[in-house]
């Protein structure tokens, strides 16, 4: 598999963790698609192309996978939901009894 980073031009809040993190997810997704959709379609993983828009974090097929692929990963393709990390502590102390 193959993944584009479509840059725009236009600067992103993207920092190296969070790219790796989504394209890793995208790997993922892509390789339960086609597991689900159908199993023999993994042979021909090497031959999907993927592209990520870096100032959006928008996920696509790119024109290059072949038919049947583009079709499966096209219509099953979820977009990335943006991870929210709180930098507050939990109100609610943790303890631990022993």
């Amino acid at each position: 598999m193959e993944i584009i980073w479509k840059n725009l031009g236009a600067k992103n809040n993207w920092n190296h963790e969070r790219s790796i993190n989504l394209e890793y997810m995208v790997r993922l997704q892509v390789v339960k698609i086609l597991i689900k959709e159908a199993e023999h379609l993994m042979d021909y993983l090497s031959l999907v192309v993927i592209e990520i828009n870096s100032s959006d974090g928008c996920v696509s097929v790119h024109e290059d996978t072949p038919e049947p692929l583009f079709s499966k990963i096209a219509s099953n393709l979820e977009q990335p939901k943006a991870k929210k990390v709180s930098k507050v502590p939990s109100p609610v102390p943790t303890a631990i009894n022993i």
